[in-house]
């Protein structure tokens, strides 16, 4: 039995982290930040880490490997290239590597399993638990919209009653501990999901970050990326959803004639922004970068901007990746009073806020961030910094590996 955080051994699994999003840099962050923290890590993936130029500093395993991990690469990537197959591939991909990490558990001795975003299978590990005993799965719960939508018919699949005694017979075999990133999620998942089946078993820490070295010049970043040198830039960056509320933003944006707006970052099927833009009039003012961003680009798109745009639909409580990359890199941030969005701008003075789902707010927050002097926006900067130095990976590393010695006891 583990007592001590030098004694953990813990079993990583990030079934997405080839994919591109957060995954992949909280994959290299966090296994580093807890092997330092004390702890023997191991991370197990489905097909590798996105973007990463140097090997893992940990063991590190995939499901994508061996005489069943190749077919099942092979049916994953099949259905990922079907219409509205990517939940699908999502789902092989997500099977497939908490598989490999029950194999490897037992006989490898990792004392816990920690599942790095359980949403928006949650219910996997609790299949497994109908016929496994005595293991320890620590669940990290982002806050992915399906698992808390009852407008989509995979959310009302997720979030069913149908679920609840094998979540009970899965209780009563195993112990499981899960984490998210603010109270908001806790308190939903803690209180709604499932009728608060949840209740007393969430654990809030904080996602981790680092802030970035180097900071690349602004000029120097517009002329890469090819943008004007005197105008206004505000960046909304990474996948763009419904959740994120594009039209606020195109709004708003249309009464600042001398703004620009840079859109980074995939652009999801459920949402057609060139013609959103074109219909708002806003040719030659929004510029769309329809891909995913590697790190190794992130410091010219957030170098090149006055400002971030964090625009999300008022029910939407999840935790932010976008407001850390722009604290990482100095950037203030313009974000609508949505869950931790508002609080962390307001409580660390790292730019402005607007009521959400407003355009007549978030144009004054434009207008005013406009009008701002160079020693305000200084101030939003250094503010940035004690930010980064307040969630920085290795005080997250501390946290959880709290969490973690209370539930390895």
């Amino acid at each position: 039995m583990a007592e001590s955080a030098r004694e953990i051994r813990v079993l990583y699994v990030c079934p997405w982290a080839h994919r591109p999003g957060h995954m992949p840099q909280a994959v290299i962050r966090e296994s580093s930040a807890l092997l330092e923290a004390g702890a023997q890590v191991s991370v197990c993936t489905f097909r590798g880490v996105l973007d990463q130029e140097e090997p893992l500093v940990v063991p590190h395993r995939t499901a994508a490997s061996g005489w069943l991990g190749c077919p099942l690469a092979v049916i994953a990537h099949l259905l990922g290239s079907l219409p509205g197959g990517t939940n699908l591939a999502r789902f092989v991909e997500h099977v497939a590597t908490v598989g490999l990490a029950v194999r490897l558990r037992k006989p490898l001795g990792y004392d816990v399993i920690y599942l790095r975003d359980g949403d928006p299978f949650i219910f996997v590990p609790f299949v497994l638990g109908l016929v496994l005993r005595d293991y320890r799965w620590a669940i990290s719960l982002l806050g992915t919209r399906s698992v808390r939508s009852s407008r989509s018919l995979f959310g009302k699949l997720v979030g069913s009653r149908v679920w609840k005694p094998v979540y009970r017979r899965s209780f009563s075999r195993n112990r499981f501990s899960f984490i998210c990133g603010n109270g908001h999620l806790k308190n939903y998942f803690e209180a709604d999901f499932l009728d608060g089946m949840f209740s007393g078993k969430v654990n809030v820490v904080p996602e981790g970050l680092e802030r970035t070295a180097k900071h690349m010049a602004r000029g120097e970043a517009r002329q890469r990326l090819g943008l004007p040198q005197d105008r206004l830039v505000f960046l909304h960056f990474g996948a763009l959803h419904p959740d994120k509320d594009i039209e606020t933003i195109l709004a708003a944006i249309r009464d600042m004639p001398d703004a620009l707006l840079v859109h980074a970052g995939k652009v999801g099927e459920q949402v057609d922004l060139t013609a959103l833009v074109r219909r708002s009039g806003l040719q030659g003012r929004v510029i769309i970068r329809d891909h995913y961003i590697p790190e190794s680009e992130k410091p010219c798109y957030f170098a090149s901007a006055d400002a971030a745009i964090l625009s999300y639909k008022s029910d939407d409580p999840m935790v932010c990746g976008t407001l850390r990359e722009a604290a990482r890199f100095r950037l203030p941030a313009i974000g609508s009073n949505v869950g931790e969005v508002g609080e962390l701008i307001e409580s660390y003075g790292l730019g402005l806020v607007f009521e959400a789902e407003s355009a007549t707010s978030l144009g004054i927050a434009l207008s005013e961030f406009s009008g701002s002097s160079q020693q305000k926006r200084a101030s939003m900067a250094a503010n940035c910094e004690r930010f980064c130095d307040d969630f920085s990976s290795a005080a997250w590393a501390r946290n959880y590996m709290k969490v973690l010695v209370e539930f390895c006891r």
